[in-house]
């Protein structure tokens, strides 16, 4: 494993809801390797995007506890003022949300939009410049006629060609922490191809380190070193990619990779699916948070949460049957 960008000890994100408090992580930590594609994974509801949200500090208002570390640069980014926070984005680290319909401003062109997010990473540079960037930018991610849309406003584009402009703007920042949250979401399969081909180009191209968050195991299988699980808010099993997915430890994973659909699964399969529902976070149920689902779960699963431990050099699983 590389030397870590980001190093994430113990953090714990609770908001305030009608029912009650919402643990949406708990005691999550995990490292963002320097020069690494992290893919996270996990059902709606598991924690990723507020992990994503954690690491930006673009966490809601009824945000309720925030635990634990965030380090970056040996420096913790929950204790930094928010405009410390604030000069990282878009220079040091870059997001692509997962709703592109409410990520443009409406009253700017698409183009003056790609102009500024560069700004921070290149203040002095001229404005004809950052334009020819952001054109070539539009292209490689799909846009036809460029120079053309270049000045449309947001509304006049599709809600996947609005997904290809945010890819663009991150891509832009040349940020060393990419964040992209179900980034291929709106896509069809053609343009989806093409964003996975080009966010692998920029990739290993910028050596950068990229946090996939996803729900498409296939997606994660083509762009990611190593994979981190979340289930319910808490981490489940993080390991390299190919190892997790080929020889995966958690009950929850096995799972995971039983649902996805594959090459090996025979016209009038039955698809699998993971029985029962995920917890109510403001009712968190002692022991393994898996438990009522798992199908290998024993009695003494409800009374202890398991460890998050080792299995060999870099594989980690939180079972106690193991």
């Amino acid at each position: 494993m590389s030397e870590p960008l980001v190093e994430i000890r113990d953090l714990s994100v609770h908001f305030r809801t009608d029912r009650g408090t919402a643990e949406a992580l708990r005691h999550v930590s995990l490292d963002l390797g320097r020069g690494r594609a992290i893919g996270v994974v996990g059902e709606s509801g598991s924690g990723k995007s507020t992990l994503a949200a954690a690491l930006m500090r673009l966490l809601a208002a009824n945000l309720a506890r925030l635990d634990g570390s965030i380090r970056f640069e040996g420096r913790d980014l929950l204790a930094l003022p928010l405009a410390e926070t604030m000069a990282l984005r878009g220079t040091r680290f870059a997001m692509v949300f997962q709703d592109p319909m409410t990520a443009l401003n409406p009253v700017f062109t698409v183009g003056s939009q790609l102009v500024e997010f560069q700004r921070a990473r290149r203040p002095f540079a001229p404005s004809a410049e950052l334009r020819e960037r952001a054109l070539a930018m539009l292209a490689h991610v799909g846009i036809a006629d460029p120079a053309r849309r270049f000045h449309d406003y947001p509304h006049e584009f599709s809600g996947g060609m609005r997904q290809r402009v945010m890819i663009a703007a991150a891509l832009l920042t040349e940020a060393d922490l990419l964040i992209a949250d179900e980034p291929t979401t709106a896509l069809d399969p053609t343009i989806e191809a093409q964003i996975v081909a080009l966010m692998r180009h920029v990739h290993a191209e910028t050596g950068n380190t990229l946090m996939l968050i996803s729900h498409d195991l296939g997606l994660i299988s083509q762009l990611c070193d190593d994979v981190v699980v979340l289930y319910a808010g808490t981490v489940v099993e993080t390991g390299p990619m190919a190892e997790v997915f080929r020889r995966p430890l958690h009950p929850y994973t096995r799972a995971l990779v039983a649902c996805e659909i594959g090459d090996d699964k025979q016209h009038g399969d039955l698809l699998a699916s993971i029985p029962g529902e995920t917890p109510d976070l403001s009712r968190v149920p002692a022991g393994c948070i898996f438990a009522d689902r798992c199908p290998d779960a024993v009695a003494a699963c409800r009374d202890r949460v398991p460890d998050l431990r080792a299995f060999g050099p870099e594989r980690r699983a939180a079972c106690s049957r193991l």
